[in-house]
C-alpha cells in the first residue's frame, strides 16, 4: 500500500517536524520531536524510535526512525494529516534530530 516513490504510505519533510530541547533539574535534557505526515488512508498509526547507531557516532545527533503501522481492516483512499510525537533524553551536545530512515533532519531549539 505504499504510494509514494520512497516506499512509504505516509509522507512527511523536515518542514513537518520540529524539536524542543528542555532542561529538568540535575542537568536533565530531554527533546519532544513532533510532526505531522500526510499518509495515504486514515487510521494510521506513526511511531518515533530511537535509530540504531552510525558506525562513527556523530555526538550532535539524535538519529531516529519514524515507522508507519497501516489500518486494518477497509478504509477510504483519502489523504490524511497524521500527528506523531515522541520524548527522548538527549545529552547537551545535541543539536539536530535525524530522522535517519526518511532522511529528514530537523534543528533543535530550546524551549
Amino acid at each position: 500500500m505504499s504510494g509514494y516513490e520512497n516506499g512509504f504510505a505516509c509522507e512527511a519533510g523536515s518542514q513537518d517536524f520540529t524539536a524542543t530541547a528542555h532542561r529538568y533539574g540535575k542537568g536533565r535534557r530531554t527533546v519532544t520531536v513532533k510532526g505531522t505526515c500526510q499518509c495515504r488512508t486514515p487510521g494510521f498509526e506513526l511511531k518515533l524510535a530511537l535509530a540504531s547507531p552510525p558506525i562513527v557516532k556523530v555526538p550532535e545527533e539524535l538519529r531516529l526512525d519514524l515507522t508507519e503501522v497501516p489500518p486494518g481492516g477497509t478504509v477510504a483512499q483519502v489523504i490524511t494529516p497524521t500527528d506523531v510525537e515522541g520524548e527522548f533524553e538527549i545529552d547537551d551536545e545535541v543539536e539536530r534530530v535525524l530522522i535517519h530512515n526518511r532522511n529528514i533532519t530537523v534543528l533543535v531549539k530550546e524551549g
